[in-house]
């Protein structure tokens, strides 16, 4: 287990704080709708993962970084993490009743986000459930403060990541790509200083 990874520990102290109360929430929905068990897609550093787990064999992180899952496999050794790529995903059809995709859509290409997406529906159960976090077109005042933010974040990553970031936004952000894709939305909790959303969903 790699108990030392610098991007892990630089997310921990950079964006985690920013993102605790959001992981919470996302949390709190898996147990209101018993999403369970549960499959968070390019989980990063497990937290979300941990904030879920009160039994850890029932929520699975999934990440494409080997590092990272090892780093997340040593913080918390009971949940049991993936290495794959999210765009392939090898476990068998309708084998989760809840999916989360937080904040990984926005810097891939608009094929990946297809393919991940294509992949959350086969994997979920007919009555599932998907949980999307991601950027939206700023709506208000704060949400454009917010944007600021996540302009600032996003451009310390590579310049791919940060162009995704802006087609992203200029197709619409979450709530235009749920709308082109079939997405069906039960809950929305909005967040302004984010210039974010957290979407309860399922697939038409």
């Amino acid at each position: 287990m790699r108990k030392f990874y610098i991007w892990g520990l630089m997310y921990e102290w950079l964006i985690e704080p920013l993102v605790k109360k959001t992981k919470l929430r996302v949390a709190g929905y898996v147990f209101q709708y018993n999403l369970f068990p549960v499959l968070d897609i390019c989980c990063g550093t497990g937290k979300q993962c941990h904030f879920i787990g009160l039994d850890k064999q029932n929520v699975t992180g999934l990440d494409i970084d080997l590092k990272m899952i090892n780093y997340a496999s040593s913080k918390y050794p009971r949940i049991p993490f993936v290495c794959t790529d999210a765009a392939n995903i090898p476990i068998r059809d309708k084998s989760f009743k809840g999916i989360i995709i937080s904040y990984a859509l926005h810097d891939k290409s608009q094929e990946l986000r297809i393919k991940m997406l294509d992949e959350a529906k086969r994997l979920l159960t007919p009555e599932g459930k998907i949980i999307l976090v991601d950027y939206e077109q700023p709506w208000n005042r704060r949400s454009r403060i917010g944007k600021f933010f996540a302009y600032l974040i996003e451009r310390m990553g590579s310049c791919k990541h940060f162009r995704n970031w802006r087609q992203f936004l200029k197709q619409g952000g979450l709530r235009a790509f749920e709308e082109k894709n079939g997405l069906v939305e039960i809950e929305r909790h909005n967040i302004e200083l984010g210039n974010s959303s957290i979407v309860v969903a399922k697939f038409a």
